[in-house]
């Protein structure tokens, strides 16, 4: 995989991470948590997506390496539920060490 998708990756998940656990502190409210962390995901990779497809249509559309390199530049779409799981479960692991506290 592609070190630019590496990046755009993880700077999607701690953005809707830490969002996400914000809301939570202040709200208290876990569903707006986790759609407000669904959102920021689906934003970022979507527009990361487009921005790269115009910026450099034969680098990113189907040339990435490694594991994911089938899907090309759509790596990044594939990627919205993984990283909503992993905030869901981020979210719960946060929810329940909170009330333990």
């Amino acid at each position: 995989m592609n070190i630019v998708f590496i990046i755009i990756l993880v700077f999607s998940l701690l953005a809707s991470m830490l969002t996400s656990i914000w809301l939570l502190k202040m709200k208290n409210k876990k569903w707006q948590a986790r759609l407000v962390a669904f959102s920021i995901n689906t934003l970022i990779l979507s527009i990361a997506t487009i921005l790269l497809y115009k910026l450099d249509v034969q680098t990113f559309h189907k040339q990435t390496e490694g594991l994911f390199s089938s899907l090309g530049i759509g790596v990044l779409m594939f990627f919205i539920p993984i990283i909503t799981f992993l905030n869901f479960w981020i979210l719960e692991f946060f929810k329940n060490k909170s009330m333990i506290i």
